[in-house]
């Protein structure tokens, strides 16, 4: 993928929070969950990474190798299919502790993972990723860490989330921010200049209108972004070979969602786009 040089930075959305990023000379994938076990598997069964689905859509991306892989907390639905990405396509796994236990049980080598915290900041190519600390939106049904390697099929409750991240990445093209779940820490990302901000807005339909202003102002007002790409909006429960459809209202109130950030978007005059899976599109380009 890519072939524009240096500063023409390509992405690729695969639904939930996964997001590849490359420059023609060094791939960064932000979790990599490609696998979307069923939600009656998902309640009631085990779930393990579906080795056909991974390389299926890794391979209708155009994705061949990676050189990072950024896990930003241990829950299924970021981190299953994490190791397995970078057994197939190479690269180092970088995540908390919990994540590298999921790396383990998966018999990754140490040397392929690097544990990451708050303020660190990893080069890869171009590419800078600074690691911010993050709380998981509202709502967290499994909390903890995952302390020992955890090898699949299990079910979807051992994936503990094992600490929050949010990613901003800069680059000669340009920086993004990829926050990953619906909620925020007061003043984490003030000073931060972004001209992308991928959101989180999974469950943001459901929670109180003073919370929605209250994340609107400490993650979009605090970033001033010239482009939000929402994300983690879609039911992960269905493969990605069907179109993407908001989660069930069970889960989320998605034209509350929808109607919250056109109304937002509209005061502060930031263009809101959802990409479609498997769509390249070029975040820096205006």
């Amino acid at each position: 993928m890519g072939s524009g040089g240096g500063t023409s930075v390509e992405a690729v959305f695969f639904g939930t929070t996964t997001v590849w990023l490359s420059d023609g000379a060094s791939g960064i994938l932000i979790d990599g969950f490609l696998s979307r076990p069923s939600l009656l598997r998902v309640a009631f069964g085990r779930v393990a990474p579906d080795l056909g689905r991974i390389t299926g859509a890794l391979a209708r991306a155009g994705v061949t190798r990676l050189d990072a892989l950024f896990v930003a907390h241990s829950h299924y639905d970021h981190v299953m299919d994490a190791p397995e990405i970078v057994k197939h396509l190479g690269g180092r796994l970088f995540g908390s502790e919990s994540t590298l236990n999921v790396g383990r049980g998966a018999g990754l080598a140490e040397e392929s993972m690097t544990r990451i915290a708050d303020g660190g900041e990893h080069t890869v190519g171009a590419f800078t990723v600074r690691v911010l600390a993050a709380v998981h939106s509202p709502g967290n049904r499994f909390r903890g860490t995952i302390d020992e390697p955890l090898v699949p099929p299990v079910r979807a409750s051992s994936y503990r989330d094992g600490g929050c991240f949010s990613f901003f990445i800069t680059h000669p093209g340009g920086s993004l921010l990829i926050h990953p779940s619906a909620n925020f820490v007061p003043g984490k990302f003030d000073g931060l200049d972004v001209d992308v901000l991928y959101l989180a807005t999974g469950a943001l339909g459901v929670q109180p209108r003073r919370f929605q202003d209250d994340y609107w102002r400490h993650v979009v007002e605090a970033t001033r972004p010239g482009l939000i790409v929402p994300i983690h909006w879609d039911n992960f429960f269905v493969s990605l070979d069907r179109r993407l459809r908001p989660l069930p209202p069970v889960f989320d109130r998605f034209a509350a969602t929808k109607a919250f950030l056109d109304r937002r978007s509209e005061e502060a005059r930031i263009p809101v786009r959802f990409p479609e899976p498997f769509e390249v599109t070029r975040p820096f380009a205006r």
